[in-house]
């Protein structure tokens, strides 16, 4: 069965408890989201005590933050706008301790989340998105980077690149998609990011896992379709205005 998630973007470590019970995973965003790594926690917190999964989304390059999120107890990182497979080793490489890679130890909340039980903790999940042209030109080289867990094509910023903003329908997105899908198979999971109800079922199969929106989305929607129902209620004859 394919998992369903979606994006963390606001701060408050009982919200993110709220929004992740239904999911299965989810990204906590400082790739777009304006958190630090203090609300970032809180979310991570929030959302791991309602038994979801949570990943850090991050540039692919910001190793600093990377480290501060597994410290903080993250379960993996999200790569935003890999594009080649240089770019994953060289965070694969940060996700290890030594002689494994070249993480530093810290005794953090990761280090003693967990202490008095006999299971070791799992080895941080890695994941990369592809969202340009290039990474899917690199998508089978990527997928085959040791380490590498999961392949999840942006959607949104993908269509973009390719000439086709935002157009779920597009022939150049699903030839794109299916290049990844393709390249994913013997390597690593694939799944998709973005915008998803209403996608067309091409886009969404063969996908392990679906990334959903982002929590301000959800909200949002929840309180004006609540609105609307309630007015119309209230009002039946209303007229919408000009």
């Amino acid at each position: 069965m394919a998992d369903v998630g979606t994006v963390l973007t606001l701060p408050g470590a009982a919200l993110a408890e709220l929004l992740a019970e239904p999911f299965d995973l989810v990204w906590i965003d400082l790739e777009h989201g304006a958190l630090d790594l203090t609300a970032a926690q809180d979310l991570l917190i929030g959302a791991q005590a309602a038994g979801a999964q949570a990943l850090v989304r991050l540039p692919a390059d910001d190793h600093r933050r990377m480290a501060a999120m597994l410290d903080a107890g993250a379960d993996g990182v999200v790569l935003a706008d890999v594009r080649d497979a240089a770019t994953a080793a060289a965070a694969a490489e940060r996700l290890a301790h030594p002689p494994d890679g070249v993480r530093g130890y810290g005794l953090r909340r990761a280090a003693t989340r967990g202490r008095t039980r006999a299971a070791a903790p799992p080895h941080p999940a890695l994941w990369v998105q592809i969202e340009s042209a290039e990474g899917v030109a690199a998508a089978a080289a990527i997928a085959a980077v040791p380490g590498v867990d999961a392949l999840a094509v942006g959607t949104a910023d993908l269509s973009f690149a390719l000439g086709v903003p935002l157009q779920q329908d597009a022939p150049e997105l699903h030839a794109a998609v299916a290049a990844v899908r393709e390249a994913c198979i013997g390597n690593a999971a694939y799944g998709v990011a973005g915008a998803l109800d209403g996608a067309p079922p091409a886009l969404l199969a063969g996908a392990a896992f679906a990334i959903h929106g982002t929590d301000a989305r959800l909200w949002t929607a929840a309180a004006d379709g609540a609105a609307a129902r309630l007015r119309a209620a209230l009002d039946p004859d209303a007229q919408e205005a000009p």
